[in-house]
């Protein structure tokens, strides 16, 4: 798969940017401003979950919205990442070398600890493992609930509300 960064939508071209990707509203920065892609700082993921924002444009979510799964989080009906407007998700599916495949494995080494982030994220668990097939989960609504295996950590939950659909996002 091409290095090549996607095209920025119109929507978010006011964002800040850092090699050519936009930054999320969620994605904390270090003490010199540089983005920890792929973080999540616990004061923001909290506040997009709950005052329903898009975790990419920080903009009310519509009628429509997705939260990106692993398979874990399938089987949990919730997820820790907060949800996103269809637009942003599209950027996100393209941009994100995760989400994209470009990236076989996690990070060796974690980044916890910095700007502010809990040490309890999931990425130790992660660390060096091959990546996850990520879902995306397209939802009407969700239920902000304590994440039911990482203590003291909100999640947005689908159990009580059916998914309109779950796509495998493309195989890596």
């Amino acid at each position: 798969m091409s290095n090549q960064r996607p095209d920025i939508p119109v929507h978010l071209r006011r964002r800040p940017t850092s090699a050519g990707l936009v930054v999320p509203v969620a994605t904390p920065r270090t003490a010199d401003g540089q983005p920890l892609f792929g973080l999540l700082e616990n004061f923001r993921q909290r506040h997009l979950l709950t005052r329903r924002l898009c975790q990419i444009c920080g903009q009310p979510l519509g009628e429509r919205l997705i939260v990106f799964a692993r398979p874990a989080d399938l089987l949990l009906h919730c997820t820790s990442e907060p949800a996103l407007c269809p637009p942003c998700a599209a950027y996100s599916i393209r941009a994100c070398p995760m989400l994209s495949g470009r990236l076989e494995h996690y990070r060796r080494q974690t980044r916890s600890g910095v700007a502010g982030i809990a040490a309890d994220t999931g990425s130790e668990l992660r660390a060096d493992a091959p990546a996850d097939a990520w879902c995306a989960v397209w939802l009407r609504d969700y239920d902000v609930v304590t994440h039911p295996v990482r203590d003291q950590v909100l999640a947005a939950s689908w159990l009580r509300h059916p998914p309109l659909t779950i796509r495998p996002i493309p195989a890596r």
